[in-house]
């Protein structure tokens, strides 16, 4: 009876510490570096945005970072990425729906031209480490 015990705990200690090998493993993820990263617009420092980095061959999650006075830190999947750059601006104000008690709301546009976010052809080489980059967008 003792012996089956033993053999029971050494089974289940075993099995506790494979497990737990196995949990270490998958959590680690993919190979991570840091990109440090600076943005202007037409020489001026972006003031308030967001950067996505997205994975050319689709291995990855896309990862992104706020832009704040410039400045973004992201921690993203190494390899080929696509740059995606975003900010707003307000253009003007509009109603939330269509009734005549509607509050108002701003309406805003981006500010960097599409060829910066959503048809964006910026792409990145992320590599393991740290690693820093500046974007110097120009509206025109």
């Amino acid at each position: 009876m003792m012996r089956k015990n033993m053999l029971r705990k050494a089974i289940c200690t075993g099995l506790v510490v494979v497990l737990g090998l196995v949990v270490s493993a998958c959590s680690r993820g993919p190979a991570q570096g840091t990109v440090n990263g600076e943005v202007t617009l037409d020489g001026q420092v972006l003031k308030k945005g967001n950067v996505n980095f997205e994975a050319v061959d689709g291995s990855s999650p896309t990862t992104g970072a706020m832009i704040e006075d410039g400045k973004f830190t992201a921690q993203v999947s190494v390899g080929q990425m696509k740059v995606m750059l975003h900010a707003t601006k307000v253009v003007g104000k509009r109603k939330a729906y269509d009734t005549p008690e509607a509050p108002w709301e701003d309406e805003v546009a981006e500010m960097p031209p599409g060829r910066y976010n959503l048809n964006s052809a910026l792409k990145l080489d992320v590599k393991r480490g740290e690693q820093d980059v500046k974007y110097e967008l120009k509206s025109k």
